[in-house]
């Protein structure tokens, strides 16, 4: 079964770094996790890479960058992405707050900032995983690559820096499995799923060549991904397999304390990044290890 138990949100403080590569047992952990997407403007970002490191130069645990247009701060100086930041510095844009932008009177100028800081991101990525030039993987927080321009900008650095794109999210979510195991979605979710079909119907031409994309699942049970279960992750087998694609099963696990997180202040990120939803996902993690063990 080609099935990835994926991390995002991996390095907001080196505690929690540490607590999701526990959550591998292919890194000495007790879980079924078997890959990470790194936010590149955390502050323990090198302590979250150098933890990591080992294992993704022996093969053990996939690693993608998790380009982050939202929280925290940017890599680029606030001078360059003034229209992506606050007064205090830090990220003004929520997903929603990012496509109203893309198609305001300042689209262009906006398009050219985005670039910018896709750039500081990639940069800051490659210093520290060179060896990811030529096998990049790539998905975003909030799913915000989902934007056209947002998408647009990404594709253009990953191009501009002779990056060879190898894996992109497609944060595009079937239905059938859910409803093949009976699962509850919430009416919220299931407005995010259809905003980003839409949306990534303007990007489906756009993928690199060789650029693969595994079927997703992540956001119709967001907020309670500790209900997946293998019967749900199998039904979703058996679509890839039929489109002769991989699975991703994204998880965001082990909460952080709320002033810890990349940014305090961003309420409603911050309180997503500090909920106990978190912790009850990295035991998920842990009880569908020891499940497939059973079978």
């Amino acid at each position: 079964m080609g099935v990835a138990f994926h991390a995002d949100d991996y390095g907001i403080t080196e505690q929690q770094a540490r607590d999701i590569l526990a959550l591998s047992s292919a890194c000495g952990g007790d879980g079924a996790l078997s890959s990470v997407s790194i936010f590149v403007n955390s502050p323990a970002f090198e302590i979250a890479a150098d933890l990591a490191r080992p294992y993704v130069e022996s093969g053990a645990l996939r690693m993608a960058l998790h380009l982050n247009l939202v929280e925290g701060r940017p890599c680029a100086s606030t001078a360059e992405v003034p229209l992506l930041v606050n007064a205090r510095g830090t990220f003004c844009n929520d997903f929603v707050g990012l496509l109203k932008l893309s198609h305001g009177p300042q689209r262009w100028e906006f398009r050219r900032q985005l670039q910018r800081e896709c750039e500081a991101q990639i940069t800051r990525y490659l210093q520290a995983f060179p060896q990811m030039k030529d096998v990049l993987r790539l998905d975003s927080h909030q799913h915000t690559h989902a934007v056209p321009a947002v998408f647009d900008a990404a594709m253009a650095t990953v191009r501009e820096q002779g990056c060879t794109l190898v894996h992109l999210r497609c944060p595009v979510e079937p239905l059938r499995p859910h409803r093949a195991v009976g699962n509850h979605m919430p009416p919220i979710n299931l407005a995010k799923d259809a905003l980003i079909t839409w949306l990534w119907r303007s990007n489906r031409g756009k993928v690199p060549a060789g650029c693969a994309s595994s079927l997703f699942c992540g956001v119709v049970l967001s907020g309670a991904m500790d209900k997946v279960s293998w019967p749900l992750v199998e039904a979703f087998d058996s679509i890839a397999r039929d489109r002769a694609q991989n699975v991703e099963v994204l998880f965001h696990p082990v909460s952080v304390p709320i002033e810890q997180c990349l940014d305090p202040q961003n309420e409603p990120f911050a309180q997503a990044c500090a909920s106990e939803a978190r912790d009850r996902e990295a035991a998920c993690l842990r009880k569908l290890a020891h499940n497939r063990s059973l079978a």
